[in-house]
């Protein structure tokens, strides 16, 4: 094998080991208002989350285990999102088209359960990408804490997160998309622990 075709393979491999490499990993955003109170929410509503990246488990799924990791935490009492919804619904208010809810309807039912935020999230992304090393589970999404009374952002929050294939050359992460999720829902509420909650 000649150099030159010795140092093209080299490079490829390179560029392949940096693909790979940056596939796997969490980015996490976090936003706190410099202005609220954060010790004022102790009792919050869940909605459950919306979901933008077309998969049908996607957003109960991820609201579901953001909501075990809440609960773990101790920080909050949590109107669980089943009975949130089911309330709303009794009050006859629905989610509309675009997944939201009417602003000053949400903030009468949630005055009268005696909540003082709402905790919503949009699931961006929850998938198994075919990769050249195997399939990799990947799951984005955001959630927020929404003061009842002013409709104020209480705290923002982001992450993604990418699991790995079969390749051993991916290194750390995780196969199943399920334990994932778990882990990046962790994650997040980790990166809120002290910061927001």
């Amino acid at each position: 094998m000649s150099r030159s075709l010795a140092l093209r393979g080299f490079g490829a491999g390179l560029v392949l080991l940096c693909a790979l490499a940056t596939s796997c990993g969490s980015t996490v955003r976090v936003f706190v208002n410099p202005q609220a109170d954060l010790a004022y929410y102790k009792k919050i509503a869940v909605l459950p989350f919306n979901d933008l990246g077309g998969s049908r488990d996607g957003a109960p799924r991820v609201t579901r285990a953001f909501v075990t990791e809440l609960i773990m935490s101790n920080r909050f009492e949590l109107l669980q999102p089943e009975d949130f919804t089911s309330t709303l619904y009794r009050m006859g208010i629905f989610r509309q088209q675009d997944g939201t809810f009417d602003a000053d309807k949400l903030k009468a039912a949630a005055t009268q359960l005696g909540v003082t935020g709402i905790l919503r999230g949009t699931v961006s992304e929850f998938q198994m990408t075919r990769v050249e090393g195997g399939d990799i589970p990947t799951v984005a999404f955001d959630a927020e804490l929404i003061d009842v009374a002013t409709g104020n952002v209480v705290w923002r929050s982001s992450i993604t997160r990418r699991g790995k294939g079969r390749l051993p050359l991916l290194g750390g992460g995780t196969r199943s998309l399920a334990k994932l999720t778990q882990d990046a829902c962790r994650q997040l509420v980790e990166q809120l622990k002290g910061k927001a909650i």
